[in-house]
């Protein structure tokens, strides 16, 4: 009989009483575990009536995420092509100065100063279009990790600069005009001039071509902004444009850096002169539209940045508000386990102290 009372008395309650204190022993872990962290549960599943909410929220956070770290590698191409593009307004305004000079009557003494300052220009200039910033060359658009200029350094000395030099040295017994054309014409670049491109062969394509090759950054659901400026951008070349600003400069500098023996008493010289001082002017108010874009472009991702901040700053609470601890309801749910267990210790005590005897 005692082996009866154990099997079915004692022995089977005991058994019914563990197992509840271990399921109260978890869920009083499971609540100190939300007292600690404020979190209801590190998984989905824990989550209960809040799991949908969550799971919706925090691929939108992601997004979101994404999407600032585009703008933020935005604004720092289009912040490291403002500075660079400054810097070439600022050679072209030099060059601008010194065609004015040109225009008067120059001893060969200054003559000499002007085409050494337009030969370092040239290697600058080269320089320049070759910037870089933490993604790629900001000159380049979508062929970011090719150098947009093959041989900065080497630009005066390159084949174009060469044949340039040739076309402008036959200024006495040709016209101005007849000169800049064939000028233009070799710094194209393209069809059969293309052996004389100082550009990568991405870049080598009309100025229309080249202006689709824009960069672009997501910035938010379906929205895109094109980022920076690629070097041989622009329009349709024509007799005394190649259609790119940035083509016509290396272009102009290159003619003036060919002038050391030019008679500048001549009037196909001052014809030359006067030709280059209104492209020249040309190229000064493209560069200043485009810097003026790039201005708008920077504004308008800065007001980006800061209405993303405030969604991520909503939906962060959001999903907190899902996952948070209702800390007071947490105390009083432990309270009420900690009883349960002190009641159901106290009965499991009692249950091992009895004997037969307790069932007479």
């Amino acid at each position: 009989m005692s082996t009866t009372i154990g099997q079915y008395g004692a022995s089977g309650t005991l058994y019914v009483l563990e197992q509840a204190i271990s399921n109260l022993n978890t869920q009083e872990a499971n609540l100190s575990g939300e007292a600690s962290t404020g979190v209801t549960s590190t998984s989905y599943a824990g989550l209960g009536d809040n799991r949908s909410a969550a799971l919706s929220l925090e691929p939108q956070i992601t997004a979101v995420s994404a999407w600032q770290n585009s703008i933020t590698t935005a604004r720092g191409t289009l912040s490291t092509t403002q500075t660079a593009l400054t810097q070439i307004s600022s050679m072209v305004t030099t060059l601008q100065t010194n065609l004015l000079s040109l225009s008067g009557s120059l001893g060969q003494s200054e003559l000499k100063s002007i085409v050494s300052t337009a030969t370092s220009d040239l290697a600058t200039l080269g320089t320049l279009l070759n910037t870089s910033s933490g993604s790629g060359y900001v000159f380049a658009g979508t062929d970011a990790n090719d150098p947009p200029v093959t041989d900065p350094s080497g630009l005066s000395t390159s084949s174009l600069a060469q044949a340039t030099s040739s076309v402008v040295s036959s200024l006495s017994s040709s016209s101005a005009a007849s000169v800049l054309e064939q000028a233009t014409a070799l710094a194209t670049g393209t069809g059969s001039n293309a052996s004389y491109s100082v550009f990568s062969s991405a870049l080598s394509v009309d100025g229309t071509s080249a202006s689709s090759l824009q960069s672009s950054a997501v910035i938010g659901l379906n929205d895109t902004v094109s980022v920076g400026m690629i070097a041989t951008q622009g329009s349709d070349a024509t007799a005394t444009s190649t259609g790119s600003p940035i083509r016509d400069l290396i272009r102009n500098l290159m003619v003036v850096a060919s002038l050391g023996s030019a008679d500048t008493s001549s009037t196909q010289f001052s014809d030359l002169i006067s030709s280059l001082q209104t492209s020249t002017s040309s190229i000064s108010t493209s560069l200043t539209n485009e810097e003026g874009t790039l201005g708008i472009s920077q504004n308008s991702l800065s007001s980006q940045s800061t209405m993303l901040s405030t969604m991520s700053t909503m939906l962060n609470t959001q999903l907190d508000n899902a996952k948070s601890a209702d800390l007071a309801s947490v105390s009083v749910q432990t309270t009420a386990i900690q009883n349960q267990l002190e009641a159901s210790y106290s009965l499991v005590a009692s249950l091992k102290s009895m004997t037969l005897a307790s069932y007479i």
